[in-house]
């Protein structure tokens, strides 16, 4: 029985990183995931935004979700693969559930539930900043 929990990680990719090089860090993403029995639930690119502060000499970075089920220790090897990818600048990883059996976790409810929940990508804009900004007072 796989004992395993439902996660979301959010990387940055410097502006410039084009669509080949994500897809093969998520091509290795996939593969040690599913070399600990997890289950990709979502990849998405959130597009590229303006950073709170400047990283790796970056002022922007294009920002992708990523929301899967796994064991514990396929995280470990998840960040290991991000930490080495000269492709992500930061990213973060937050656990979403305890751990249960895999049969416990309905994969079709959690791929709508991280749909609903997903942002539509949106290219950092000052005017788009300034209107969001205007209507939340």
């Amino acid at each position: 029985m796989v004992l395993v929990r439902l996660y979301e990680t959010v990387f940055i990719a410097p502006p410039e990183v084009d669509d080949e090089a994500v897809e093969k860090l998520h091509q290795r993403l996939l593969g040690a995931l599913e070399q600990h029995g997890g289950i990709e639930l979502k990849l998405v690119n959130w597009g590229k935004r303006k950073l709170a502060y400047p990283i790796a000499g970056h002022r922007k970075g294009t920002y992708f979700y990523f929301g899967y089920m796994a064991a514990p220790s396929a995280v470990a090897e998840l960040e290991r693969l991000l930490r080495l990818s000269p492709d992500v600048v930061r990213y973060l990883t937050v656990k979403l559930s305890e751990l249960k059996p895999l049969g416990h976790f309905d994969i079709e409810a959690e791929r709508q539930r991280v749909e609903d929940w997903t942002p539509d990508r949106e290219e950092d804009d000052e005017d788009a900043f300034l209107r969001r900004r205007r209507d939340r007072r």
